[in-house]
Formats: structure tokens, C-alpha cells, sequence
């Protein structure tokens, strides 16, 4: 199954893709968030690459990175996305995923943005979880 991973955020959203048959998600890139145009071009390539499954962070627990209103606005482009594509779209918890995707730069040295690299880590744990 081919996975668009989705970490969204006010300004921009990360893109990874991810494998399941593989067991595998790789950081893709940045996109400015453009309101409803952003979200047309996320439906045109779901179905140009054949995407099965959309999978976006949601931040469940919340803390000094998170907020229930950063939960409210996910959710409203998550129900927004889910009108334009024909694939289904799963939440996948995000909570720590910034600060591992910061702590994957300092330490490992990954060239990806860190917006980028939390989608990756947002479609591998669903991978992990789900097979």
C-alpha cells in the first residue's frame, strides 16, 4: 500500500510517503499552506501516484508545542481533504514527532526539514502499528 504521510501545520505541512509492503517511510518535502489550493493539489496527487491511504499527525496530547486548538484546525483540514479523495484518511498520533525530527537532525545528521521528517515518522509508526 502506498501512504501520503501529512504533518500539518498553520504555515506549512510536511509530506513523506510511505510503503507497507516495504515497511518503509521516507521524508518527501515542504509545502506552504495555501488554504484550499493546497488542499486540491493533495487530491491531484493522490490520484497522479496512486496513493491508497492518506495518513495525518494529529496532536493528541497536548503541551508547550500543542494545543486542543491546533486539534480543532488538523481536524477541519482532515474533513476537508476527506471531500476531495476517494482513499481513505486515518489519524496517526503526532505528539513527539517535532521533537524527534529535530533530535534526527542534530544527531543523525538527516538533510530533510524537520516538517518533512515528522511526516516520515508520522506514516512509520503508523506502518509499525498496522502492518
Amino acid at each position: 500500500m502506498r501512504i501520503l504521510g501529512i504533518d500539518y501545520g498553520d504555515k506549512k505541512i510536511g509530506l513523506a510517503f510511505g510503503d507497507s509492503e516495504a515497511r518503509v517511510a521516507v521524508p518527501l518535502d515542504v509545502v506552504p499552506n495555501m488554504g484550499d489550493a493546497t488542499l486540491h493539489t493533495f487530491a491531484k496527487r493522490v490520484t497522479g501516484e496512486d496513493i491508497d491511504l492518506i495518513v495525518i499527525g494529529v496532536p493528541l496530547s497536548t503541551g508547550s508545542h500543542h494545543s486542543s486548538d491546533q486539534l480543532e484546525k488538523t481536524r477541519a483540514f482532515i474533513k476537508k481533504l476527506e471531500s476531495l479523495v476517494s482513499v481513505p484518511v486515518v489519524e496517526e498520533d503526532e505528539s513527539f514527532t517535532t521533537a524527534e525530527s529535530i533530535r534526527l537532525q542534530r544527531e543523525e545528521g538527516a538533510q530533510a526539514d524537520e516538517d518533512a521528517l515528522a511526516a516520515m515518522l508520522i506514516v512509520q509508526a503508523y506502518i509499525d502499528q498496522h502492518g
